[in-house]
């Protein structure tokens, strides 16, 4: 399978278009589209479906996009093998992040990481322990900065704990406490990260068998915040993310503590690209 034509439907899939794809890789819309025609001839059925709102994979297409990043990944690794045997030292490090991760510990392991390694280019995707956890296993990202997820195949290296706090609107009754108790949260007006996505609150809830009234689900910290912030319910989010944004609103610990264990996340250690032997020795000196 020609690599270059596995390139251009994964760019073509990200930005939903042929020709912003063309646009960003250096190829003409029409000839996107022949590349694409000729991918689908090769593999005997149509990979996309074309409308108003850009283009998608057909369910067959889905099923073929992990091993299309699967085979893109492995040329990827010989490319960074050839180069650092060359001393040239190249290669694209994708990596997949909560946002508070991102804030907290990566400017300064990137900066580090740089100045001694130019050659490599970093790809920084946000997104929530569940979208963490597929872009892994379908290789859209190499390391995942996120938190342990038992269910989950990767092997995964432990950093901190990260304290899990009740949040909640000024002037709400449960601000007189100085600890929540959390079984005080069974039926009450309750903003969360939604199930598909959230790798922490929906387990701690159900663990502690309570059953808040849910009123609003998402998966962006900054909109959960703002919805407590406006008195629209109360919540529950990590500490790290909430010493990074300020707002109107007021935290407290839980009873019992709880905690959310935050780590380094990768399909197999055994696995691993040149770039990311290199970054992981980089996290471990300026986490653990």
């Amino acid at each position: 399978m020609d690599l270059k034509k596995c390139e251009v439907l994964l760019t073509a899939i990200h930005l939903g278009s042929f020709t912003k794809a063309g646009e960003k890789l250096g190829y003409t819309q029409s000839g996107i589209t022949q590349m694409m025609k000729s991918l689908e001839a090769e593999v005997g059925f149509p990979l996309f479906y074309k409308g108003h709102k850009g283009v998608s994979l057909t369910p067959e297409g889905e099923a073929l996009l992990p091993s299309i990043r699967a085979l893109l990944f492995s040329n990827e690794t010989v490319n960074q093998e050839i180069s650092f045997l060359k001393g040239l030292k190249k290669g694209t490090l994708r990596v997949g992040t909560y946002v508070s991760c991102s804030i907290r510990w990566l400017p300064d392991i990137i900066r580090r990481f740089q100045a001694d390694y130019p050659g490599i280019v970093f790809q920084i995707m946000e997104g929530s322990g569940g979208e963490i956890a597929r872009w892994l296993e379908d290789f859209t990202v190499d390391i995942g900065l996120t938190s342990f997820q038992k269910d989950k195949t990767y092997d995964f290296i432990h950093v901190e704990q990260d304290p899990l706090l009740a949040v909640l609107p000024k002037g709400h009754p449960f601000a007189e406490l100085e600890k929540v108790p959390i079984e005080l949260f069974e039926s009450q007006p309750f903003i969360i990260y939604d199930r598909v996505n959230d790798a922490d609150i929906h387990p701690l809830l159900e663990k502690a068998g309570i059953t808040p009234d849910i009123k609003f689900t998402g998966k962006n910290d900054y909109s959960i915040a703002s919805m407590v912030e406006h008195g629209l319910g109360i919540s529950i989010m990590p500490q790290l993310f909430l010493s990074l944004y300020h707002g109107d609103y007021v935290t407290r610990p839980l009873v019992p503590k709880s905690y959310r264990n935050l780590g380094i996340a990768l399909r197999s250690s055994k696995d691993l690209s040149p770039a990311m032997k290199l970054f992981l020795q980089y996290v471990r000196k300026n986490l653990l």
